[in-house]
């Protein structure tokens, strides 16, 4: 048995030693990049020799320790997904592996402001390498050209962020990239068939946010701003209509980083950059991802509206929106927003199913129900994902 013990104990140094000799080769600066080699070969590791995955993360991060004290260490990292565990948890293994490849780009820039830690981990860019694609509702159009940006949120204290299944789970923050020389105002996230899936691992909130590759941009400078709210706030920062510069509002109350993003300038394409321009801003304002006015609607006759048109002409209730996090195809949800406006009130107890208004692999948004006469009128909408969240909100016209 003592035998076994040393021989068991000799193999652990030897990994040990292998460890820091790839950690320690002088051409290898030690930022996020070799962290993150570092985590992944020790993982390796513990999927080929499970009797040890329970010593094997100490010793590794004992040994780590020694790399440096400057930047983030792979100490910390042990705490943390990685930027691939993130894309299979919340996409699936085709995107996973993206993370992987040399494309992509690990970045790991920490910035703080009010009670959390906002970390943007790591971003990817391509055609056809996630799991599942955006379709226009309106034209049907596949958008299989993406860019994926994985940032961890998690509280300054230490304290565990709240699933999502909890009850005071809140879906309140906003991830969006910005272009250098558009003003975010009027072009983000909203505009650019993005999306957003989230989930939470050990008291840390993970998000994928997804939208049209950005990567055209590259020359002009591009942006990724959080910020606390799931509205785009034109408070929260600064746009220089001379020089195109974004920055943040340092005198704005809640949360707005902001973080610029090191994208390869030989992907750079001043002619695709047009065209998504263009694009982007002659498609429907679907009010930008903030408050806006009211608009005018072309006829009384509630029958004649769906989803498309309400989008189009309609304003949507801010304190309306619920997000309920990986429902059940059959599960039954009850909304309950107690919306008044003009008179009109949706006040009361609506049922929804994803199964009643959505075949099992149809997703997107539809209008569900309407309360008024179609000059003023409430309407309710949902919106299913891929990853099973359903958020239902409420817009008038």
């Amino acid at each position: 048995m003592h035998g076994q013990c040393a021989e068991m104990e000799c193999i652990m140094s030897g990994k040990i030693d292998d460890l820091l000799k790839e950690a320690l080769i002088p051409s290898k600066k030690p930022d996020a990049q070799l962290n993150q080699e570092i985590l992944r070969k020790a993982m390796e590791g513990n999927n080929m020799r499970k009797p040890f995955l329970k010593t094997v993360p100490v010793m590794v991060a004992a040994a780590v320790a020694v790399l440096t004290a400057g930047s983030l260490t792979a100490y910390g990292a042990w705490k943390y997904l990685t930027t691939e565990q993130v894309a299979e948890e919340a996409s699936g293994k085709k995107l996973a592996d993206a993370f992987k490849e040399k494309g992509s780009v690990n970045i790991n820039e920490s910035q703080e402001y009010g009670d959390y830690k906002i970390t943007l981990m790591g971003t990817v860019s391509g055609d056809k390498i996630g799991d599942y694609f955006i379709e226009d509702e309106d034209n049907g159009e596949i958008y299989t050209d993406r860019t994926y940006s994985v940032i961890s949120i998690e509280k300054k204290d230490g304290s565990p962020m709240p699933d999502t299944s909890d009850d005071d789970y809140e879906n309140k923050f906003l991830v969006s990239p910005f272009i250098k020389g558009e003003d975010p105002a009027f072009l983000n996230i909203y505009y650019m068939d993005g999306g957003c899936s989230s989930f939470v691992k050990d008291g840390v909130e993970y998000r994928l946010a997804d939208h049209d590759n950005i990567e055209a941009f590259a020359n002009r400078g591009v942006y990724l701003g959080v910020l606390g709210d799931v509205f785009y706030d034109r408070e929260a920062y600064n746009f220089n209509k001379g020089t195109g510069e974004i920055t943040r509002n340092e005198k704005y109350k809640g949360i707005n980083a902001l973080f610029e993003l090191p994208l390869d300038k030989s992907r750079a394409d001043e002619e695709k950059a047009e065209k998504l321009l263009k694009k982007w801003k002659s498609g429907d304002k679907e009010n930008n991802g903030e408050e806006s006015t009211d608009n005018e609607t072309n006829s009384d006759n509630a029958d004649e509206w769906d989803w498309k048109r309400v989008k189009k002409e309609c304003t949507i209730i801010k304190d309306s929106v619920r997000t309920y996090p990986s429902a059940g195809y059959n599960e039954i949800i009850s909304y309950s927003p107690e919306t008044k406006w003009k008179g009109i009130s949706s006040e009361g107890e609506i049922s929804f199913s994803a199964e009643w208004y959505f075949d099992k692999g149809e997703y997107g948004t539809k209008l569900i129900s309407s309360v008024g006469d179609g000059k003023n009128t409430i309407y309710t909408v949902a919106k299913r994902a891929r990853n099973g969240e359903i958020t239902i909100s409420q817009y008038h016209n």
